[in-house]
This record gives structure tokens, sequence and C-alpha cells, in this order.
């Protein structure tokens, strides 16, 4: 990973803003500039110094794994003495700042110390520069995919009537385990029957039915980057009502995957899918967006959903995972990790199970 060239797309970034240095907070952000895990931490980055700020916990597991920065530790002084000095030493007077990771306590504790030098909230900042995957993370999603199919095909064998929710669930994480995988991090999803009508539905005792849908949602991880994939599965003879929908959701999602490529609108992506499902009059029933980006998080940038104004470009890694949700009925989504290409797109899931019924 070349930690050298993310921190100057990042102080060029700053730059253009007419901004001296930027405060970064949030883990994933600081890992993905640095190689460090970020827990407790700040990363002071401007042109003339970068500096993660740390204590005495992390001072030594930071100097061995943080690239490209030093490692200062707070010791006697607190983090924001620390800041207030890096911004002396290297004369920034107008400091950004992660609004969505810094405590308004913590961004009163910083605008004290730093006293007439101006504090200015960014959002998205670091995200917008991860929305491109380079080759070293796509090797990794694309290994976290490989281990999401593997334990989607055991979930969907692990799910039978007479188990509950909870006992399948606890079969793939043993099975993870066993077989040293490291999960998303994400809960996963087991909802049967009329469980499945509630997107993010808790594990419960619930004991699978014959004849009922089984909706699984859960992902993998290989070093700290994730895959994300739902399947729908009925065990035994298949309602008609539930079929129509499965085959509709099917579908969907198989029109959406088709249109993308360099170039198209996120929320084009997602009215195709919609689209379909709202002609078939299933459009009321499609509670969320159709997917969503994903690489440290499991939810990133871009939102394919019918407010993003992103434009899709190659090297973004997304998931398409229409459903449908009728409360006192059930329901079903199927979900898949996508790469973004040249000329369209590869499914990194594909190798999971899909089909709709098994005895």
């Amino acid at each position: 990973m070349n930690f050298s060239d993310r921190q100057k797309k990042l102080i060029k970034f700053l730059r253009g803003g007419s901004l001296d240095a930027f405060l970064v907070r949030k883990k994933e952000n600081i890992a993905y500039l640095t190689g460090a895990r970020g827990e407790d931490a700040v990363l002071f980055i401007s042109a003339g110094n970068i500096v993660l700020i740390t204590d005495s916990r992390y001072e030594e597991e930071y100097k061995k794994t943080a690239e490209k920065c030093s490692v200062r530790v707070a010791g006697s002084k607190n983090i924001w003495e620390i800041i207030a000095e890096a911004c002396v030493e290297t004369h920034s007077k107008s400091i950004g700042f992660e609004a969505d990771s810094f405590t308004y306590r913590a961004y009163e504790s910083l605008k004290k110390r730093l006293g007439h030098r101006k504090l200015i909230p960014l959002t998205a900042a670091v995200e917008n520069l991860r929305i491109i995957k380079d080759k070293s993370e796509i090797q990794d999603i694309r290994q976290a995919c490989k281990y999401g199919v593997q334990l989607m095909n055991y979930a969907v064998k692990a799910a039978k009537p007479g188990v509950s929710e909870n006992s399948v669930k606890a079969a793939i994480e043993a099975y993870a385990l066993k077989n040293n995988i490291k999960l998303a991090n994400f809960d996963i999803i087991v909802a049967s029957g009329v469980n499945a009508s509630m997107p993010h539905a808790v594990a419960s005792e619930r004991r699978i039915k014959k004849q009922e849908m089984v909706v699984i949602d859960l992902g993998a991880a290989h070093l700290s980057y994730n895959s994300d994939l739902t399947r729908t599965v009925f065990l035994g003879k298949i309602n008609h009502n539930y079929l129509a929908a499965y085959n509709i959701v099917l579908a969907s999602q198989a029109m959406a995957i088709e249109s993308l490529r360099p170039g198209i609108y996120a929320k084009d992506v997602d009215a195709v899918s919609r689209r379909y499902i709202s002609d078939r009059g299933m459009g009321g029933f499609f509670l969320h967006s159709l997917g969503h980006g994903i690489g440290r998080e499991t939810h990133e940038i871009p939102a394919i959903s019918q407010s993003s104004k992103i434009k899709l470009e190659q090297g973004m890694v997304i998931t398409i995972e229409p459903g449908v949700y009728i409360p006192g009925w059930g329901g079903v989504r199927i979900e898949d990790t996508v790469l973004i290409t040249a000329n369209g797109c590869e499914i990194l899931t594909k190798g999971a199970v899909k089909y709709a019924g098994r005895n």
C-alpha cells in the first residue's frame, strides 16, 4: 500500500481548500492513511508534518505499524496541547477536522487550545479518497468476498426446519471460527417467516418452519476489508406468492447489475431496480436504497440511492441489494458485492449459491 500517495492526495485537497492542516480521528481513515489501526488517536496532517498522536497504551504498536508519519504520545500533556504544538511548528492557522468524528466536547477543548486559529468542519474528506479502491484494496476485498461466499454456502445448508434463527447464526459463527474466517463488522442477520419483513431483523429463538423464507445476510473480512451478501432461501415447497416476489427481486437485481458501468449515475442504477419492482406492484415494499459502497467499512460512499449525485467510476466497490418487505407476510432480499470495471462490472460474490428453494 502506498500510504505516501494517499497522504499527498489529501494534502493536495487541503491546499485546494486553503487549509493548512487537517485532523483525522476516524480510525478507518487513520488506518487508510498510515497503516496504524487508529484506536484512541488523532492524525495531524499538513504539508510540513504528519503526526499520529496517541497515548502510552498504543506507543509501541503505532511506532511499529504507522508509516510515513511520526508518533507522539500525550503523556503528561493532553492530546489537544500536542495538536496546538503541531500547529505552531507547521505555522498552521486554518485547520480542518472531521465533523462527524469529533464530539462537541472535543471541539470545544480544541478550540480553547488553538486560540485565534480557525477550525473548519469537513465531511467525508478522506472518505472521498477511499471511494476508489487501489489494486491492493481490491485484492483484499476480493479475498473477503471469497470467504463470504464460503460462509454463505455453509449458512444456507445450516438453515433447516425446526432450528432456531439463533442456532443458525451461532452455527455460522462457529464455522467461521473453525475455518479461521474473520466476520465482517456487522451482525449476521437470520430472519425467517414473518421476521423477514424487517430488513435489519435481529436473530431470535423463533424456529424455522417448512415452506417459509429465511433471509441470511452476512459478510467476511480480510485485512480490514469487508464483503457483504444476502440470500433468501425457501425450505420445502415454495408458496406461489413467495416465489413470485423472489423472482421479481432476483430480476430487478440482475437488471441493476447489468446497467453498472463507469459514468452512470448511482441514482439511475437505483431507478432501474426500483422501477421494475414498482411496475409489478411492490414498490411500496422496497424500503431502502439499492446498495452502498463497501471497503474498510461495510457501509461507505457511494450510496446507490434515489438521492445520490455520484457517478460510478472504475475501482468503486458497491453492493446491489434490492428487497421487498411486507409486514405479517415476510420479505425477500438478494445482495451481491460488485466491482466497477473499465467496461462494466464484476460480481465478486458470484460463487454464492443463488436459488430460491431447497428441501
